[in-house]
């Protein structure tokens, strides 16, 4: 397939298979998102049939993009959520829903500086067979108390979103803590339901899945202090590094601040919840501004982490580290170094998209520069996974200037801001949903990537941004969070 260009000064229609999709730019989109907002009506399967992000029940993968930045009813940086869903032939944007905290039965309200959808993660946390939408709000006020955070869980049903929801804060709200700004599910006790774990800033929260959970008016939280996290926590990832069939939580905190020391270390999973007893030795950092990220790099069952430095000005520059998970935690005598020129960028994602059994790192660049030079345009490197180490010589860049991949590559574009892997068409290999924030001057684009047998390709890729949906553009960062299957 050929590369659609499109332009900023007026609408483009990208042709994908034989959907026609119609991509504004910025400043023409007005609406603000209502629920089943121009949905168009599809079966749907019974409950459990779906996946770990089938918000529906039928079978597939559904992606929820985070737009912080959009106004909503005149309120600046309220923010909203515009659904869409899987199908064999890939998302549908034809058929979405859109959310924002005037949706039927989502507590609060739109107010200036939410950024309601700020992070996002899908997963079942009631156990009835419809993942759950998880949306955090990072500018939330809480009564007088600017900047606090909240978060909101909706809950999914036949025909996607349902009308019930709850929502909640830190225990100890604190101005701009930003709670709901870092989270992430897993299954910590074991027992089907997904668990919710949010940074709160020493500290974190965990909400404990349950059959009751969207009657609970109330969520008891639990809380604990990650290793190290004297000073906050940088982030969490979810995965089981042992192997115990508990899912655990990787952590990453400072000692004093981002440019100071830090520690990753893992809190294990067990029938009762996570531990406040770490998973083995904890491993120091250089610096507490690492982001790692958790799967089965060699594919013997026990999830790695791969960590890196985003830092460009010492002997550590955007260099990859590999700690393999094993039954006493993370194998810090064994961690392997990337053994190529180091991508530039930062360690986003494992999944395995090439369908070899082992989880692929991919690493995001949105400082890469466009093809006439200028910055910020964005990229994706992807290093395949193997027996026992990342695979540096088959590593493989992709951007909107790949061929195949429809759209083109602009300076301010930040593809890469987000990833979001599944399977959004049901073939059994995993997908790539890429956000672009920055697209059209700050509207925010995403980029639909499928798989194949030789990993992700251009083909039938899908650009779309907030007008495919009439959703407000004006500098929405549409894009700059993403769902993703949880662990």
């Amino acid at each position: 397939m050929g590369r659609a260009k499109l332009s900023v000064g007026a609408a483009a229609a990208v042709v994908v298979g034989a959907l026609a999709v119609v991509v504004q730019p910025a400043g023409s989109g007005t609406a603000v998102p209502a629920a089943d907002s121009g949905a168009v009506a599809l079966a749907a399967a019974g409950a459990g049939a779906g996946k770990a992000a089938d918000l529906d029940g039928d079978g597939y993968d559904d992606l929820a993009v985070g737009a912080p930045d959009a106004a909503v009813k005149d309120h600046a940086k309220a923010g909203y959520v515009a659904l869409t869903f899987g199908t064999s032939g890939g998302v549908r944007v034809d058929r979405h829903q859109g959310l924002t905290q005037s949706h039927a039965g989502v507590p609060g309200t739109p107010e200036a500086g939410d950024r309601f959808g700020s992070a996002l993660a899908l997963g079942d946390m009631d156990g009835d067979g419809y993942a759950d939408l998880v949306v955090g709000a990072s500018g939330e006020a809480i009564g007088d108390v600017k900047g606090a955070g909240s978060v909101t869980v909706v809950f999914g049903s036949p025909t996607g979103l349902s009308d019930k929801a709850i929502a909640f804060h830190s225990p100890t709200v604190t101005a701009r803590q930003g709670f709901g700004g870092r989270l992430a599910l897993g299954d910590f006790d074991h027992d089907g339901l997904k668990d919710l774990a949010v940074v709160d800033g020493t500290k974190v929260d965990v909400l404990p899945g349950s059959k009751n959970l969207r009657t609970t008016t109330a969520p008891k939280l639990t809380r604990i202090t990650p290793p190290g996290g004297g000073a906050g926590t940088h982030g969490i990832e979810s995965g089981d590094i042992d192997g115990d069939g508990y899912d655990d939580l990787v952590t990453v905190a400072y000692f004093d601040d981002p440019a100071d020391e830090g520690t990753l270390g893992v809190l294990p999973g067990s029938r009762s919840g996570l531990k406040s007893t770490p998973l083995g030795r904890n491993i120091g950092l250089p610096f507490a501004d690492y982001d790692a990220v958790v799967g089965d790099v060699d594919g013997d069952g026990k999830d790695d982490v791969v960590i890196d430095t985003g830092f460009s000005d010492g002997p550590d520059d955007y260099l990859l580290r590999t700690f393999p998970g094993g039954t006493g935690g993370l194998d810090a005598a064994h961690a392997v170094v990337w053994d190529g020129g180091p991508p530039q960028g930062t360690a986003a994602a494992l999944a395995d998209v090439n369908g070899d059994g082992h989880a692929d790192l991919l690493v995001s660049d949105t400082s890469a520069p466009d093809s006439d030079g200028f910055s910020n345009a964005g990229a994706l490197t992807v290093v395949p996974g193997g027996d026992g180490r990342l695979d540096s010589s088959a590593a493989r860049t992709l951007s909107l200037d790949t061929k195949g991949v429809v759209g083109v590559a602009e300076t301010g574009d930040l593809f890469g801001a987000a990833l979001a892997p599944g399977d959004y068409n049901g073939d059994g290999t995993t997908d790539l949903a890429v956000g672009a924030r920055g697209k059209w001057k700050g509207t925010g684009a995403v980029s639909l990537l499928y798989g194949g047998d030789g990993g992700l390709t251009g083909e039938g890729s899908l650009l779309f941004g907030p007008d495919s949906f009439g959703y407000e553009a004006v500098k929405a960062s549409f894009g700059a969070a993403l769902s993703a299957p949880p662990a």
